[in-house]
């Protein structure tokens, strides 16, 4: 077989440098270009917060909360995990300590400080400065270095069979009895048999996230400890959630801020807090922080041999108290997680400390196809095998310099491995249970060979059983309206990047409109656009209705609703499409519907795109094509 050699894991570095550095010069040139105000708005700089409240975390580190005096929202950009640069908001000083955000909500920030806090800190109106954290590129650095290094023994037949000079190696699968289909029970059979990886692949509804969850509670019976991981915080909630279904007793690693609420319980820091230890911890560090404020008060109050004795033994025994609490948290922390079955966290976070020093049995990836292979790498170093879920068909990792991306970067190691074994080492899902069998016919022959079928439950949903009043209403599984010759065409609003269609909003808007008034839960109700401005400008205009997400069509990977209505703004007379051309981005946004997707553009700019004319003509044929001409005096 036709493989690679080992100096690909230095091409990656390479290509994490560039990387690194293209997201350095954006967030220099921002400081560099824009008024504070900007800076202010794009969530790189927070102003004029304030400390209302101090407390301890774990390893004693100091907590400051911040909020505006006037309550106003914080930047959403900013969460848990983010360093910042702490400064007086009015006053210069030598030295600005730097701080982790340790939790995040609307109108309140917790950082965490290594050391006590400054005294500025907590005296008056702060500024705090977004910084670039080389953190995660460098672990992921770390790990294809560390991958390259395996070439002894079986460590070095793992790295040829990632490198795809080997074949990925199975034992037997052997049947299971479980409450899945024919496609899912045959991937988690193999999955366990797997000896090196087993790829999973998912089309949107198919259950991938089920299977992982059967597997873990199969390696679990075996007595087997496994991780489970993704790129994104709610992609491992996600997992979380399935296997915690599947009754067992899991552990959430990372920031509690960043997991769902329903989930923080199961969360280390919030089982560490309730065992005996860091109780114990808890008094230590009060004790050795009292201890080091009455050394700090006899060095000030005199020079006399006495007090510099009295200021020496209190640092003394208060560096005792820390040392001892430390240790007590340490083990804590060990107990919990020894008595945890599945251990969760990101694919980041994998590389720290809390996680690296664990041994797994099984790695269990989850959307591995939205994550850049070296990332995905220290899910490898984690545990002998692993089995990677996802669908390369939809978008790829996000890989914001061009060049990178152009290079290899963007192309995960579920896609490339997927490329290179084929079935041999993967089984495609088919059943899908998210929307009507109309819904599935145009995405399944463009993108899924036609494979795919309807389960009965989800085959003949309508969005008629979830309205009010239903009569009269022109909504069948899939519309799409056409503006062609309206004149309705695209811009760029204020002479920015993006583009925005406002014909095409006032539809959407009335769409929108006439689905809640009918009685469609706001909940169940999402509007998507390729295009962030055209997002922006639904959103305000739905101001109103907050439970209506409306958002881009990458943001909302991984969701799904009742009903989803498309904006896919292109109208030009050059038939340009830009971001349309992506087909796994146009393939994310026609897999969001449960019963009714509607769909706006120009079939007069698209019609040029074989995958768009099949669009039309799909609808066409379901009898679910509208004129915008007509669709004013029936709406």
């Amino acid at each position: 077989m036709a493989g690679r050699a080992v100096e690909h894991f230095d091409a990656l570095v390479g290509l994490l440098t560039l990387e690194q550095r293209h997201e350095a010069q954006a967030l220099e040139q921002a400081r560099a270009e824009l008024t504070l105000g900007e800076l202010e708005a794009q969530g790189l700089v927070v102003l004029d917060v304030e400390a209302t409240d101090e407390s301890r975390g774990l390893g004693g580190r100091h907590l400051v909360t911040l909020q505006r005096k006037d309550g106003r929202p914080l930047p959403a950009r900013l969460g848990p995990g983010d360093m910042v640069r702490v400064s007086p908001r009015r006053a210069e000083v030598e030295a600005a300590p730097s701080a982790l955000v340790s939790r995040a909500s609307r109108t309140s920030l917790t950082l965490a400080f290594d050391r006590v806090a400054p005294p500025f800190v907590s005296e008056g109106r702060l500024r705090l400065d977004v910084l670039s954290s080389d953190v995660t590129f460098q672990r992921m650095a770390d790990a294809c270095r560390a991958v390259k290094g395996w070439d002894q023994g079986q460590l070095r037949d793992r790295r040829e069979v990632l490198l795809e000079n080997q074949p990925p190696r199975t034992e037997k699968p052997q049947p299971l009895e479980l409450p899945l289909n024919a496609e899912q029970a045959e991937a988690a059979a193999r999955a366990l048999a797997a000896r090196d990886y087993f790829l999973v692949h998912g089309p949107p509804g198919t259950g991938k996230s089920t299977v992982l969850g059967h597997v873990a509670r199969r390696a679990a019976e075996q007595g087997h400890k496994v991780l489970l991981t993704a790129a994104s915080n709610a992609a491992v909630d996600h997992l979380l959630e399935v296997c915690l279904e599947q009754g067992l007793k899991g552990v959430r690693v990372g920031h509690p801020a960043r997991v769902l609420p329903h989930l923080v319980e199961h969360t280390l820091d919030e089982l560490v807090d309730a065992h005996p230890d860091r109780i114990a911890s808890r008094e230590l560090f009060d004790e050795g922080f009292e201890l080091l404020g009455f050394a700090r008060k006899q060095r000030t109050q005199g020079r006399s041999r006495q007090r510099f004795s009295e200021a020496r033994s209190a640092q003394a025994e208060a560096g005792r108290c820390f040392d001892e609490a430390r240790a007590l948290e340490k083990r804590a922390v060990a107990q919990v997680l020894d008595g945890a079955q599945v251990v969760a966290a990101t694919l980041a976070t994998c590389a720290g400390h809390t996680v690296s020093g664990l041994r797994f049995d099984l790695a269990l990836v989850d959307e591995a196809a939205q994550a850049v292979e070296p990332l995905t790498l220290l899910a490898f170093l984690r545990a002998p095998k692993v089995v990677l879920a996802g669908d390369p068909q939809q978008l790829p990792p996000t890989v914001k310099s061009q060049d990178a991306a152009a290079k290899g970067l963007a192309v995960s190691l579920f896609e490339r491995l997927h490329r290179a074994s084929g079935s041999a080492a993967c089984t495609l899902l088919k059943e899908q249970h998210r929307f009507h069998a109309a819904l599935m016919e145009f995405p399944s022959a463009t993108m899924y060979g036609g494979a795919l079928r309807a389960h009965p439950d989800a085959a003949g949903r309508t969005l008629a059983t979830q309205l009010k009043e239903a009569d009269g209403l022109d909504a069948p599984p899939l519309l799409f309206l056409d503006t062609a010759g309206k004149g309705f065409e695209e811009a760029a609003p204020h002479g920015g990047a993006s583009l925005a269609n406002d014909g095409e909003a006032q539809l959407v808007l009335a769409r929108a409109r006439e689905l809640l008034r009918r009685g469609l839960s706001p909940t169940e109700l999402a509007i998507i656009s390729p295009y962030r401005a055209q997002a922006q400008r639904l959103a305000e205009a739905l101001s109103d209705v907050p439970q209506v997400e409306v958002d881009t069509i990458d943001a909302f990977q991984g969701r799904e609703k009742d009903a989803v209505l498309v904006s896919l703004v292109r109208s030009n007379g050059d038939q340009a499409l830009g971001f349309l051309e992506d087909l796994r981005r146009m393939n994310v946004a026609l897999t969001r519907a449960r019963r009714h997707l509607f769909v706006v553009g120009d079939s007069a700019t698209l019609g040029g795109h074989r995958y768009f004319a099949g669009l039309v003509e799909t609808a066409q044929k379901q009898g679910g094509y509208r004129s915008a001409w007509e669709w004013a005096e029936t709406l």
